[in-house]
């Protein structure tokens, strides 16, 4: 598996004055879309935790450009890994943005919906497995930690049914909210109607206005007390 990483970490011994976050996604985490050396969604997350709690952060990104959900539970699962989510404090995961584009180009070649409903099931099957796995490694950990799940925002407007397809896999990744140590960051609701302003040339994937946005509205859901 080959996965973007960067890691940074400032450490005071005396006490702990950092939060360690780890991120891991797809090409949202990656940062694709943002302007030559400008942060993606995360680099900006960063910061405003450092000024909201007054802390350094130790980050590390796991990510990969293009990949399904599928591939963000491979990197989940990999062991070189649990060490990293059993300490972190924060977590983010961005996913199914591209299994969404795979089944839009599949139902516009065959004009078949079956294929997006099975999308939407295998999305939801995958993203069991990832929070089964992070449950199953923070279970015994005994630090202050949240989870900040990505919902999609639609980047196909044009296309009837990718909304519905948004709409849906939104629906399925609200039940894994508990409003303590598992949130929804509500990308659909920031995005919905402003695509023109938010949305890189690619039409797909934010520019830095759209990652300032994601931030923000990770932000507002406040953090875990550390």
């Amino acid at each position: 598996m080959l996965y973007f990483f960067f890691g940074g970490c400032y450490v005071e011994a005396d006490h702990q004055s950092f939060i360690t976050y780890v991120a891991l996604g797809d090409s949202l985490t990656v940062g694709v879309g943002a302007s030559f050396l400008a942060p993606g969604f995360v680099g900006r997350y960063v910061r405003l935790i450092e000024k909201e709690k007054h802390v350094n952060v130790c980050t590390n990104i796991y990510a990969r450009s293009g990949i399904e959900t599928d591939g963000v539970l491979d990197i989940a699962r990999s062991q070189a890994l649990h060490s990293k989510i059993e300490r972190a404090n924060i977590i983010t995961i961005s996913a199914g943005g591209n299994d969404l584009i795979q089944a839009s180009k599949d139902f516009i070649e065959s004009g078949e919906t079956a294929e997006l409903v099975q999308s939407v099931k295998d999305c939801h099957s995958n993203m069991v497995r990832i929070m089964g796995t992070i449950h199953k490694l923070k279970q015994q950990c005994g630090i202050p930690y949240r989870v900040y799940l990505l919902n999609l925002y639609n980047p196909l407007p044009q296309i009837q049914l990718a909304d519905k397809w948004v709409k849906l896999f939104n629906q399925h990744l609200n039940s894994f909210h508990n409003g303590k140590t598992i949130l929804v960051a509500d990308l659909y609701s920031a995005f919905q109607g402003r695509q023109d302003e938010l949305l890189s040339r690619d039409r797909i994937h934010p520019n830095n206005l759209g990652y300032k946005k994601i931030a923000e509205t990770l932000s507002e859901l406040g953090y875990p007390a550390v």
